[in-house]
Protein backbone atom coordinates (compact mmCIF):
# COMPACT_ATOMS: atom_id res chain seq x y z
CA UNK A 1 0.00 0.00 0.00
CA UNK A 2 1.51 3.01 -0.99
CA UNK A 3 0.81 6.27 1.34
CA UNK A 4 2.43 9.86 1.62
CA UNK A 5 3.47 11.82 4.42
CA UNK A 6 6.01 15.03 4.94
CA UNK A 7 9.32 15.83 6.43
CA UNK A 8 9.15 19.70 7.24
CA UNK A 9 7.80 20.67 3.73
CA UNK A 10 9.21 17.99 1.93
CA UNK A 11 6.27 15.24 0.62
CA UNK A 12 7.34 11.70 -0.34
CA UNK A 13 5.88 8.55 -1.08
CA UNK A 14 6.21 4.90 1.37
CA UNK A 15 4.81 1.46 0.88
CA UNK A 16 3.54 -0.28 3.80
CA UNK A 17 4.34 -4.51 3.15
CA UNK A 18 2.53 -7.23 5.66
CA UNK A 19 4.56 -9.68 6.02
CA UNK A 20 4.46 -13.43 7.63
CA UNK A 21 8.26 -13.34 8.09
CA UNK A 22 7.78 -10.40 10.26
CA UNK A 23 8.31 -10.31 14.11
CA UNK A 24 7.97 -6.48 14.97
CA UNK A 25 8.16 -2.73 12.50
CA UNK A 26 11.06 -2.73 10.20
CA UNK A 27 11.70 0.19 8.54
CA UNK A 28 14.04 0.44 5.48
CA UNK A 29 14.67 2.56 2.44
CA UNK A 30 16.60 1.55 -0.60
CA UNK A 31 17.13 3.13 -4.19
CA UNK A 32 14.87 0.62 -5.92
CA UNK A 33 11.96 1.07 -3.74
CA UNK A 34 12.43 4.34 -1.38
CA UNK A 35 10.90 4.17 2.47
CA UNK A 36 9.27 0.60 2.79
CA UNK A 37 7.62 -0.03 6.18
CA UNK A 38 7.14 -4.02 7.14
CA UNK A 39 4.34 -4.48 9.58
CA UNK A 40 3.71 -7.83 10.80
CA UNK A 41 0.10 -9.43 10.45
CA UNK A 42 -2.45 -8.05 12.45
CA UNK A 43 -0.63 -4.68 12.58
CA UNK A 44 -2.71 -1.54 12.55
CA UNK A 45 -1.37 0.37 10.42
CA UNK A 46 -2.71 3.54 11.27
CA UNK A 47 0.15 4.07 13.98
CA UNK A 48 2.33 4.12 10.75
CA UNK A 49 2.31 7.93 11.04
CA UNK A 50 3.18 8.44 14.31
CA UNK A 51 6.21 5.80 14.14
CA UNK A 52 7.55 7.74 11.02
CA UNK A 53 7.57 11.15 12.70
CA UNK A 54 9.49 9.83 15.71
CA UNK A 55 11.75 8.32 13.42
CA UNK A 56 11.79 11.27 11.18
CA UNK A 57 15.71 12.34 11.27
CA UNK A 58 16.81 8.62 10.25
CA UNK A 59 14.14 8.48 7.16
CA UNK A 60 15.21 11.88 5.97
CA UNK A 61 19.10 11.06 5.88
CA UNK A 62 18.44 8.12 4.60
CA UNK A 63 16.30 8.81 1.83
CA UNK A 64 19.00 11.42 1.19
CA UNK A 65 21.59 8.78 1.11
CA UNK A 66 19.59 6.67 -1.12
CA UNK A 67 18.79 9.94 -3.76
CA UNK A 68 22.62 10.30 -3.81
CA UNK A 69 23.22 6.91 -4.86
CA UNK A 70 20.53 6.88 -7.49
CA UNK A 71 21.92 10.15 -9.10
CA UNK A 72 25.72 8.65 -9.08
CA UNK A 73 25.10 4.89 -10.30
CA UNK A 74 22.28 6.09 -12.41
CA UNK A 75 20.53 3.16 -11.59
CA UNK A 76 17.86 1.62 -13.98
CA UNK A 77 14.96 -0.19 -12.34
CA UNK A 78 14.44 -4.00 -11.96
CA UNK A 79 11.17 -5.55 -11.58
CA UNK A 80 8.64 -3.83 -9.05
CA UNK A 81 4.92 -4.97 -8.69
CA UNK A 82 3.05 -1.33 -9.69
CA UNK A 83 1.82 0.52 -7.06
CA UNK A 84 -1.63 0.81 -9.51
CA UNK A 85 -3.13 -0.36 -12.72
CA UNK A 86 -5.02 1.85 -14.60
CA UNK A 87 -6.99 0.63 -17.28
CA UNK A 88 -9.15 2.99 -19.43
CA UNK A 89 -11.10 1.00 -21.46
CA UNK A 90 -13.33 -0.28 -18.49
CA UNK A 91 -12.84 3.11 -16.83
CA UNK A 92 -11.51 1.75 -13.43
CA UNK A 93 -7.95 2.17 -11.52
CA UNK A 94 -7.38 -0.49 -9.27
CA UNK A 95 -4.70 0.32 -6.27
CA UNK A 96 -2.35 -2.88 -5.42
CA UNK A 97 -1.78 -3.95 -1.76
CA UNK A 98 1.06 -6.52 -1.28
CA UNK A 99 1.67 -9.02 0.97
CA UNK A 100 4.39 -11.53 1.24
CA UNK A 101 4.16 -15.09 1.98
CA UNK A 102 6.01 -18.18 1.75
CA UNK A 103 4.22 -19.55 -0.83
CA UNK A 104 6.32 -19.83 -3.98
CA UNK A 105 2.96 -18.71 -6.03
CA UNK A 106 1.20 -15.39 -6.22
CA UNK A 107 -2.50 -14.68 -6.05
CA UNK A 108 -4.51 -11.35 -7.35
CA UNK A 109 -7.62 -11.15 -5.76
CA UNK A 110 -10.15 -7.98 -5.72
CA UNK A 111 -11.16 -6.61 -2.40
CA UNK A 112 -13.13 -4.07 -3.44
CA UNK A 113 -13.78 -1.95 -6.08
CA UNK A 114 -10.86 -0.37 -7.23
CA UNK A 115 -8.36 -2.34 -4.80
CA UNK A 116 -6.90 -5.36 -5.09
CA UNK A 117 -4.30 -7.58 -3.07
CA UNK A 118 -0.91 -9.46 -4.56
CA UNK A 119 -0.27 -12.02 -2.05
CA UNK A 120 2.62 -14.51 -2.33
CA UNK A 121 6.29 -14.41 -3.30
CA UNK A 122 5.80 -10.78 -4.42
CA UNK A 123 9.60 -10.41 -5.12
CA UNK A 124 9.50 -13.45 -7.87
CA UNK A 125 9.18 -11.29 -11.15
CA UNK A 126 8.21 -14.44 -13.03
CA UNK A 127 4.79 -15.44 -10.82
CA UNK A 128 3.99 -11.87 -10.22
CA UNK A 129 3.66 -11.35 -13.88
CA UNK A 130 1.88 -14.19 -14.36
CA UNK A 131 -0.66 -13.72 -11.54
CA UNK A 132 -1.00 -10.74 -12.96
CA UNK A 133 -1.83 -11.96 -16.79
CA UNK A 134 -4.22 -14.00 -15.55
CA UNK A 135 -5.85 -11.09 -13.55
CA UNK A 136 -5.88 -9.16 -16.73
CA UNK A 137 -7.10 -11.83 -18.74
CA UNK A 138 -10.16 -11.95 -16.43
CA UNK A 139 -10.65 -8.49 -16.54
CA UNK A 140 -10.41 -8.45 -20.60
CA UNK A 141 -13.41 -11.08 -20.77
CA UNK A 142 -15.24 -9.29 -18.69
CA UNK A 143 -15.22 -6.21 -20.20
CA UNK A 144 -14.07 -6.33 -23.64
CA UNK A 145 -16.30 -8.97 -24.84
CA UNK A 146 -19.17 -7.10 -23.26
CA UNK A 147 -18.32 -3.72 -25.75
CA UNK A 148 -17.59 -6.60 -28.81
CA UNK A 149 -21.54 -7.46 -28.42
CA UNK A 150 -22.54 -3.73 -28.43
CA UNK A 151 -20.52 -2.94 -31.28
CA UNK A 152 -21.65 -5.75 -32.92
CA UNK A 153 -25.75 -5.09 -32.12
CA UNK A 154 -24.86 -1.45 -33.03
CA UNK A 155 -23.68 -2.14 -36.55
CA UNK A 156 -25.27 -5.75 -37.50
CA UNK A 157 -22.05 -6.62 -37.74
CA UNK A 158 -22.61 -10.35 -36.34
CA UNK A 159 -19.60 -12.74 -35.12
CA UNK A 160 -20.00 -15.86 -34.26
CA UNK A 161 -16.57 -16.47 -31.32
CA UNK A 162 -14.81 -13.96 -29.37
CA UNK A 163 -11.29 -14.59 -27.80
CA UNK A 164 -8.93 -12.69 -25.69
CA UNK A 165 -4.74 -13.02 -26.82
CA UNK A 166 -2.17 -11.60 -26.20
CA UNK A 167 -0.85 -10.32 -29.61
CA UNK A 168 2.36 -9.30 -29.76
CA UNK A 169 1.61 -6.85 -32.81
CA UNK A 170 -2.04 -6.97 -33.03
CA UNK A 171 -4.76 -5.24 -31.58
CA UNK A 172 -7.58 -7.69 -32.55
CA UNK A 173 -7.93 -9.82 -35.46
CA UNK A 174 -10.83 -11.54 -37.50
CA UNK A 175 -11.30 -15.40 -38.65
CA UNK A 176 -12.97 -16.05 -41.90
CA UNK A 177 -15.35 -18.06 -39.87
CA UNK A 178 -15.78 -14.77 -38.11
CA UNK A 179 -14.07 -15.51 -34.94
CA UNK A 180 -12.94 -12.33 -33.29
CA UNK A 181 -9.73 -12.78 -31.29
CA UNK A 182 -9.05 -9.61 -28.96
CA UNK A 183 -5.52 -8.21 -27.52
CA UNK A 184 -5.73 -8.49 -23.57
CA UNK A 185 -3.67 -4.97 -23.68
CA UNK A 186 -6.74 -3.28 -24.80
CA UNK A 187 -7.34 -2.40 -21.97
CA UNK A 188 -5.12 0.00 -21.54
CA UNK A 189 -6.92 1.98 -24.38
CA UNK A 190 -9.26 4.81 -24.42
CA UNK A 191 -12.69 3.98 -24.63
CA UNK A 192 -12.57 5.43 -28.46
CA UNK A 193 -9.60 3.81 -29.17
CA UNK A 194 -10.83 0.35 -28.37
CA UNK A 195 -14.10 0.96 -30.19
CA UNK A 196 -12.63 1.86 -33.22
CA UNK A 197 -10.89 -1.10 -32.93
CA UNK A 198 -13.90 -3.41 -32.32
CA UNK A 199 -16.00 -1.55 -35.21
CA UNK A 200 -12.67 -2.66 -37.51
CA UNK A 201 -12.85 -6.02 -36.82
CA UNK A 202 -16.58 -6.59 -37.05
CA UNK A 203 -15.89 -4.81 -40.73
CA UNK A 204 -13.87 -7.32 -41.72
CA UNK A 205 -16.84 -10.15 -41.13
CA UNK A 206 -18.14 -8.26 -44.60
CA UNK A 207 -14.62 -7.90 -46.12
CA UNK A 208 -12.00 -9.92 -45.32
CA UNK A 209 -9.33 -7.19 -46.58
CA UNK A 210 -8.51 -3.48 -46.67
CA UNK A 211 -9.71 -2.37 -49.77
CA UNK A 212 -12.28 0.27 -50.89
CA UNK A 213 -15.34 -1.03 -49.73
CA UNK A 214 -14.01 -2.56 -46.81
CA UNK A 215 -12.85 1.12 -45.84
CA UNK A 216 -16.24 2.77 -46.46
CA UNK A 217 -17.80 0.33 -44.63
CA UNK A 218 -15.48 1.43 -41.24
CA UNK A 219 -15.81 4.95 -42.15
CA UNK A 220 -19.80 4.54 -42.07
CA UNK A 221 -19.74 3.01 -38.69
CA UNK A 222 -16.75 5.26 -37.44
CA UNK A 223 -16.17 8.68 -40.07
CA UNK A 224 -13.55 9.98 -37.92
CA UNK A 225 -11.41 6.45 -38.49
CA UNK A 226 -9.00 7.82 -40.11
CA UNK A 227 -7.93 10.28 -36.92
CA UNK A 228 -8.34 7.16 -34.57
CA UNK A 229 -6.47 4.60 -36.83
CA UNK A 230 -3.20 6.64 -36.48
CA UNK A 231 -3.21 7.08 -32.39
CA UNK A 232 -4.17 3.84 -32.00
CA UNK A 233 -0.92 3.20 -34.39
CA UNK A 234 1.62 4.96 -31.34
CA UNK A 235 -0.53 3.04 -28.55
CA UNK A 236 1.82 0.28 -28.25
CA UNK A 237 4.52 2.22 -26.40
CA UNK A 238 2.46 3.48 -23.27
CA UNK A 239 1.97 -0.31 -22.49
CA UNK A 240 3.33 -1.61 -18.80
CA UNK A 241 5.73 -4.14 -19.54
CA UNK A 242 4.39 -6.47 -17.38
CA UNK A 243 1.43 -6.97 -19.15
Amino acid sequence: MILQNRIGNVPFNYRVRVSARARKTRLRVTVQDGLEVVVPPGFDTSDVPELIEREKDWIRAALERAESARTLSEWKPDWRLPIQIELPAAGVVWHLIAKETDTPWVAVRELSPGLLLVVGSIHDEKVCRAALVRWLMRQAKRHLFTRLETASIKTGLLFERAFVRRQKTRWASCSTRRAISLNVKLLFLPPELVNYVLIHELCHISAMNHSKPFWELVEFHCPDFSELDRKVKDMWKCMPDWA
